[in-house]
């Protein structure tokens, strides 16, 4: 597959650049490697010459349910506009070269509303993430609790008495990085939730010496990012399916 992979070399995108060099994910490819399709977690990255068999036959096999897809080439690109079943929608793209204020981090760390409790990801909180539309996501792309400890998983969950009103958590863990991934009960967002664990996933990672890297979903993250010390590099297109897309 050395051909397929060398269809991404050319690529900016930090998930694809640290997944391929940490081994993570599975890539598979046309037979003469033209055409690739690179699966990181809920991801899928397609890269070289559009190929509608390669596609299809993925898609057949594997269905589209849940994914995020995105391509850094022009011919996928056309493709991916050209099916009826995908919905386009913007991304925000963040630098891994960050120079953080580490003392605007720890007053956003210390900014902890009456009530809340910050405390690390346990195997009960990590179950409890799964018990929610909102919190899923955040479970990462690990089989199980016993998995994202092995894998150097971690983050932290914010309760309000015994109820999990946000957390963040390693979505994907990478050889020398982590993936974060942030997300509120709807009912307590616009409260800071998300920039206050933002900053104690931030300073954790760099007590352990990793880079956190970000990746924005929608403009809400994207601020939220920005106001972290983020350098914005700037929006890019992604596909879900249009399903997918409207529940969310």
């Amino acid at each position: 597959m050395r051909k397929a992979t060398a269809l991404f070399q050319s690529w900016s995108k930090n998930m694809v650049r640290y997944g391929l060099s940490t081994g993570l994910g599975r890539l598979y490819s046309n037979q003469v490697e033209t055409a690739a399709l690179y699966q990181l977690g809920n991801f899928l990255f397609p890269a070289g010459q559009a190929d509608r068999d390669l596609w299809q036959d993925y898609t057949s096999q594997y269905g589209l349910a849940e994914k995020i897809i995105i391509s850094e080439d022009f011919s996928w690109r056309e493709f991916l506009d050209s099916q009826s079943e995908l919905q386009p929608f913007t991304r925000y793209a963040f630098s891994d070269k960050i120079d953080f204020d580490a003392e605007a981090l720890e007053k956003w760390q210390s900014n902890l509303p009456a009530g809340f409790q910050l405390c690390p990801i346990e195997e009960d909180s990590y179950l409890a993430l799964a018990e929610e539309v909102w919190s899923q996501d955040l479970q990462g792309d690990f089989v199980d609790f016993a998995h994202f400890q092995v894998a150097g998983g971690f983050g932290f969950v914010l309760y309000l008495e015994e109820e999990v009103a946000a957390a963040v958590s390693t979505g994907l863990v990478y050889e020398k990085a982590i993936e974060i991934e942030i997300a509120t009960k709807p009912v307590y967002q616009r409260k800071g939730l998300a920039k206050l664990l933002g900053a104690q996933m931030i300073l954790e990672a760099q007590k352990r010496s990793l880079i956190p890297l970000w990746d924005a979903h929608n403009v809400a993250s994207m601020k939220v990012a920005e106001s972290l010390g983020y350098r914005f590099l700037g929006a890019y297109p992604a596909y879900e399916l249009k399903e997918t897309f409207w529940k969310g």
